[in-house]
């Protein structure tokens, strides 16, 4: 199973890039999609048609804002996956945060999981949010399911996985709280495949800001990340990032899982 996760930082503008191009050559089995920013039906019928003539897709824009985050799940046909939009807490269901995908014991939690924004402003509702994903993690893990969880998790773990640390410790997106709230993450039973893979390897990002030309520079940030229940290790066969794909301002991460 190729299953692929991108922030594509609006939907209508990755398909201005290439985004069908894309799609169409690269032909994963569950594909995450974060920040889409449209409604489904704002689509032209013939994306749609593109969308929808291999996969069944599970498409959850935000209901707070217009053009405001929002995610998709797509999934090839004849996998037999069921989807649901949101996780049941009306404050991160009405951004459109997370899809649930479940299929023979199998869960994939996959979205957009929120930003702490400028001067944190949004910290304590991106706590909750992490602490509410972890508790659903160890209730399905007691129940003895498995799970991949993916998505822009708006955090980088470590100081390898962003270029400057040290200027960085207090911004959205490496505070301590959120690192802490990550951890959480692991001690629900997950694991952080590519990590693993690539120990003390740096300069492995998925974002980087518009200015300065930091992704031609390589000044990013590692914050797009499949984390994988325990049981689950032994079947990953290949953890992925995707730097050489355009489009967004993050690019395509991508598991492989033998099930």
């Amino acid at each position: 199973m190729k299953i692929v996760s991108w922030n594509v930082n609006g939907f209508r503008a990755a398909l201005k890039n290439g985004f069908l191009d894309w799609f169409d050559a690269t032909q994963p089995d569950l594909l995450s999609l974060q920040e889409v920013r449209a409604e489904w039906e704002e689509l032209d019928f013939d994306v749609r048609n593109e969308l929808t003539r291999r996969h069944d897709v599970c498409w959850f824009p935000a209901k707070s804002k217009k053009g405001y985050s929002g995610s998709a799940t797509l999934s090839r046909q004849g996998l037999g996956f069921t989807h649901t939009k949101g996780v049941g807490i009306d404050a991160y269901d009405i951004e459109g945060r997370l899809v649930v995908s479940e299929s023979a014991g199998f869960t994939f939690l996959a979205g957009y999981f929120p930003n702490a924004s400028s001067e944190l402003v949004r910290l304590p509702y991106k706590r909750a949010f992490a602490q509410d994903v972890a508790r659903i993690v160890r209730e399905r893990h007691a129940r003895g399911e498995k799970l991949v969880v993916t998505g822009d998790l708006n955090v980088a773990p470590e100081e390898i996985d962003l270029a400057h640390p040290k200027a960085n410790r207090t911004t959205a997106g490496f505070t301590d709280a959120e690192r802490e709230d990550f951890r959480g993450y692991l001690d629900a039973g997950l694991r952080d495949v590519f990590r693993e893979r690539h120990p003390g390897e740096a300069g492995l990002y998925t974002w980087w800001t518009a200015r300065g030309a930091a992704r031609v520079k390589n000044v990013g940030w590692r914050i797009d990340i499949f984390l994988v229940s325990e049981g689950l290790v032994p079947n990953v066969g290949d953890a992925r990032i995707h730097p050489e794909q355009r489009g967004s301002d993050h690019c395509p991460i991508s598991l492989e899982l033998v099930l």
